[in-house]
């Protein structure tokens, strides 16, 4: 009589292999124990990976899953041990792995909802440039699936750099949760294209500031707001009309003054919510094209703002300039008319790096209208 061949019981969550009922060409079922609960029993779900003629072929095939899955050997080492349970394993590993845009959904909902609106709104708009592999699995998407999108993509290369940031962020997700390995995380090596000449930011020169204040059109106005209050091109256009104070009675110096400004702020900590003074030179226009009834010219995106009004006007004028610089502008401004540093970064925006002036020294509304005020051009 044949000698039964017995098998020492297998760990803890490292699967079973049970003989169905019935006469059957392959009774022996190999099952493996997942993350997710039965909601009656309260029990971890078992998935069968398949059935085998014999115990010791189910047996083999549990173990080879789990090499395979905990990244003990790589597919090339497991396909020449057992091509049949290979494939078998890879199939049921495959259907868990998740898509390109899946992973980014999840990252939405557990990483960049604690982002600020626009940062969250970047993230949501660089995905959008990937849509030809959103419904791809991770694992299969290669470095030359993504190249090719980068190299055919006539964005700017500012957003394929966010794009690339993008993509780190979710192959980095993919090899924490073993969707991949790490040696399959290669996003750093996506190239970005060359950085473009137009992309480097240079001041607007004093003529050029006249020439705008000679030319008495809207679109001109509103450059000049920029340039004169140093804010960010979405703060302006974000910016609501309950946040814009003209001739405020303020002595928070000890000095009453008719002081006008805006209360806004985004992007970083030190520049939300925070107080920047309208310049007297610009208070005209602010009143003019801000607050008056009707819909305002600022009532824009970014992209429609740049794209329609600012980039064809600056060319008209024979201009090279990007919006970002007449914030630029603003700070060279500030150096050349001696406005102290405490004054400047407040009103930019930008963290002091000294623990006294970022935790102890509140906003003085007077002495940063006055400061700002000694900018003449």
């Amino acid at each position: 009589m044949a000698r039964k061949v017995t098998y020492k019981r297998r760990p803890n969550n490292s699967g079973t292999v049970v003989k169905l009922s019935g006469k059957r060409r392959k009774p022996y079922c190999a099952k493996i124990t997942s993350e997710d609960y039965d909601l009656v029993t309260g029990k971890k779900k078992q998935v069968t990976i398949g059935t085998f003629e014999t115990e010791l072929e189910a047996l083999n095939a549990l173990s080879l899953y789990h090499l395979t899955v905990n990244k003990q050997i790589n597919d090339k080492e497991a396909k020449e041990l057992s091509p049949n349970i290979f494939n078998k394993v890879k199939e049921r590993h495959d259907s868990k792995v998740p898509t390109f845009k899946e992973i980014f959904e999840i990252l939405d909902l557990e990483e960049f909802v604690s982002l600020s609106k626009s940062a969250r709104d970047g993230y949501n708009s660089w995905i959008k440039h990937f849509k030809l592999i959103y419904d791809r699995k991770i694992n299969t998407i290669t470095l030359q699936d993504l190249q090719l999108i980068f190299d055919k993509d006539k964005c700017g290369q500012g957003t394929k750099v966010h794009m690339k940031a993008l993509c780190c962020k979710i192959f980095k997700y993919a090899v924490i949760h073993q969707y991949i390995n790490r040696d399959d995380d290669y996003t750093e090596f996506i190239r970005c294209g060359k950085l473009e000449e137009n992309g480097k930011h240079y001041k607007f020169s004093i003529d050029e500031i006249k020439c705008l204040r000679s030319e008495n059109t809207d679109i001109a106005k509103i450059i000049l707001i920029y340039i004169f209050s140093g804010l960010r091109a979405n703060e302006l256009l974000n910016i609501d009309r309950k946040d814009i104070h003209i001739d405020v009675i303020c002595n928070d110096d000890g000095v009453e003054r008719k002081v006008s400004y805006f209360y806004t702020g985004l992007k970083t900590e030190a520049g939300k919510n925070r107080v920047v003074p309208i310049h007297d030179c610009i208070k005209p226009y602010v009143i003019e094209l801000l607050l008056h009834k009707g819909k305002r010219i600022i009532d824009q995106s970014y992209n429609n703002f740049f794209k329609n009004h600012f980039k064809p006007y600056i060319e008209k004028l024979n201009m090279k300039h990007t919006l970002h610089d007449t914030r630029v502008t603003f700070t060279t401004l500030c150096q050349l008319n001696n406005v102290d540093v405490f004054s400047r970064k407040r009103i930019l925006g930008h963290k002091m790096k000294d623990i006294t002036f970022d935790t102890y020294t509140d906003t003085v509304i007077n002495k940063l209208y006055t400061e700002i005020n000694k900018i003449k051009v």
